[in-house]
């Protein structure tokens, strides 16, 4: 079937089950299970999520229709929690063919779409170069973007303490002066879940200390307990909570899966600041992730924050690709804009570097 409107994540047919396998291989933000919190609990009011396929299911392309965006416009199926989104491709297939055919599934329906926006693709992977041309293969009106970047270390036989030796001396000396402090004190205590024990109370736990901290409240709020129950399930989860003195105090929320550690989520009660608590437990879990689990690379998920490269020295980019359809008014209208402002780039004067 080339399009499933809000499909069963966990109860995909035997074909799509099996692209979704071969896909999860490379990345958990391909795994199903990663599809099915996000679908409950990260649409948008009236949204809706669509996978369209090729006639083989060697390929699949997951999209959403947003229910606030006017015009008739589809993106990924991805948001501010997406770390990674990519086509769904099995590895015996021609990227640039079988995406072809999906895209034409796209570009089939009718009424016609305005537009389309793919988000944190990776740039130098066979699907993007893939959909770009398919795009302006049918006739679009093709923009890549920069969308984001990602700062993370190839891990594969780094012990601990290369690790440690390898960092900002700064960084290295507050985590030594820090730790020396609390080392041992009755006061520091951790809670680490890496399954489904204990781990109602670990959420709870991260939930407070997440309340407490300097950050914006989620705006999806069952969407962070959902995804650790799915990576609880998986053997995915690593989230661990200091407790200072009694009270959730720093939290984080790893995700490991096939060799990769990403650093999803971290948080701390800003009233326990003097003790860089966000620190140690970054130290605490980074010693853990690297000497039990040996990821070959470990990231900081997306986002080019400050402090990301004094813990994870390597950036790469996610990119996104905007397709407009000149066929409609709408599309015809941003296919002008982009036009304008591709040729306006193109004109401009170099800047002065006098």
């Amino acid at each position: 079937m080339p399009l499933l409107i809000d499909p069963d994540f966990s109860r995909l047919p035997d074909g799509l089950a099996g692209l979704f396998a071969a896909a999860a291989e490379t990345s958990f933000f391909n795994h199903p299970a990663w599809y099915a919190v996000f679908a409950a609990h990260a649409l948008e009011p009236g949204g809706e999520a669509r996978l369209y396929t090729d006639a083989s299911a060697g390929a699949g392309l997951l999209l959403q229709r947003p229910g606030s965006v006017p015009g008739r416009q589809l993106r990924s199926l991805a948001n501010y929690y997406s770390c990674a989104h990519a086509a769904l491709l099995r590895p015996d297939v021609d990227a640039a063919t079988a995406l072809t055919a999906v895209v034409a599934e796209v570009l089939g329906e009718r009424p016609r779409w305005d537009s389309l926006l793919l988000t944190v693709l990776d740039p130098a992977a066979d699907d993007f170069t893939a959909l770009d041309a398919a795009f302006r293969r049918f006739g679009m009106v093709v923009r890549p973007y920069f969308d984001c970047g990602v700062w993370y270390q190839q891990t594969q036989g780094l012990s601990f303490a290369g690790y440690v030796a390898g960092l900002p001396s700064q960084l290295r000396n507050t985590w030594t002066r820090k730790r020396r402090k609390l080392a041992g004190s009755p006061r520091l205590r951790l809670t680490y879940c890496a399954g489904e024990d204990g781990l109602d109370d670990a959420i709870a736990a991260y939930e407070a200390v997440y309340r407490a901290s300097w950050k914006e409240p989620e705006p999806n709020p069952g969407f962070m307990p959902a995804l650790m129950r799915a990576c609880a399930v998986l053997g995915a989860l690593r989230l661990a909570v200091y407790h200072l003195d009694g009270e959730p105090a720093a939290a984080q929320f790893w995700i490991v899966w096939r060799g990769r550690a990403t650093i999803f989520k971290l948080a701390h009660d800003e009233r326990f600041i003097e003790h860089s608590l966000g620190t140690l437990l970054t130290m605490e879990l980074m010693e853990r992730v690297l000497e039990n689990d040996r990821p070959i690379e470990i990231d900081f998920g997306h986002g080019d924050d400050a402090y990301k490269k004094l813990w994870l020295p390597l950036r790469r980019e996610r990119w996104g690709l905007l397709a407009a359809n000149p066929r409609t008014p709408r599309g015809l209208a941003l296919s002008a804009r982009e036009s304008a402002a591709r040729l306006y780039r193109r004109l401009r004067p170099a800047p002065d570097r006098g």
